[in-house]
């Protein structure tokens, strides 16, 4: 078993139960003690556990109210944006996912490019309710007031009724072996619904989640078509390129 993958199963483990023991998990996965003791070292580093003497407890990720996230590098979202939002060719299908960065995407489309967004998030439609060229259709299902988006099995079904030929997707983090993943599992079930039937999918996402791991898969990294991230280290973003992801950086001067 990979290590990423190894670690992924520790954090599902650690949603399901709240707390996990290292002896437990060496017996599970049939490694040394000193083994998950370095795995849950180096998931205490990406913040997304709290150590305790034999183990450790789960930490709920810090993703704040989404009012809060939305004035986080706003920059850099914008430059985001910008770069995903000069894929899209006329007549287009765009599925756009909830979140403040897939948000910017949707505020950098041209006034003069005719497209069709499929979306579950409020701010993106409200976003392209003056839009001169662009059709929306907003997904129903269950409002999660916090996310400002809609989810469950309605918002699923009708993805999975749609073709769109590019997918804006956001996420909480992204690694090479472990894939595209997010924290909360109803958010999850909706990105996969997304992901199953676009032509590209585009993972749009700060430097800053690319190598950490978040408990639910979304898609293997290589489904991914492109990733489209602020500056960060080569050694960060070639593992992506060797995977034949075109890896876009926005906001580097280029």
């Amino acid at each position: 078993m990979l290590t990423a993958e190894r670690k992924r199963m520790i954090l599902n483990l650690l949603k399901a139960e709240g707390q996990v023991q290292a002896d437990k998990l060496a017996r599970r996965f049939k490694v040394s003690e000193d083994t998950i003791r370095r795995d849950l070292r180096q998931l205490a580093k990406e913040g997304l556990l709290e150590r305790v003497h034999g183990g450790a407890l789960l930490r709920p990720p810090v993703c704040g109210l989404y009012a809060k996230r939305e004035h986080q590098s706003p920059d850099a979202k914008r430059a985001i944006g910008a770069a995903t939002a000069a894929l899209f060719q006329r007549g287009q299908t765009v599925a756009i996912d909830a979140g403040t960065t897939p948000l910017a995407v949707a505020e950098a489309l041209s006034n003069t490019l005719p497209l069709s967004v499929v979306t579950h998030s409020l701010p993106v439609g409200l976003a392209l309710c003056e839009h001169p060229a662009v059709e929306v259709l907003m997904l129903g299902g269950t409002l999660f007031k916090q996310a400002r988006a809609c989810a469950g099995a309605e918002t699923v079904d009708a993805y999975r009724r749609i073709h769109a030929d590019f997918c804006v997707l956001g996420l909480a983090g992204l690694h090479p072996e472990a894939g595209a993943t997010t924290f909360d599992p109803e958010e999850a079930l909706v990105k996969r619904a997304m992901i199953q039937n676009a032509g590209a999918v585009v993972a749009v996402a700060a430097p800053e989640k690319l190598g950490t791991i978040a408990p639910h898969l979304l898609a293997p990294a290589d489904r991914l078509t492109h990733l489209v991230t602020g500056p960060a280290p080569e050694e960060q973003l070639e593992p992506f390129r060797t995977l034949g992801v075109n890896v876009i950086v926005a906001g580097a001067g280029n």
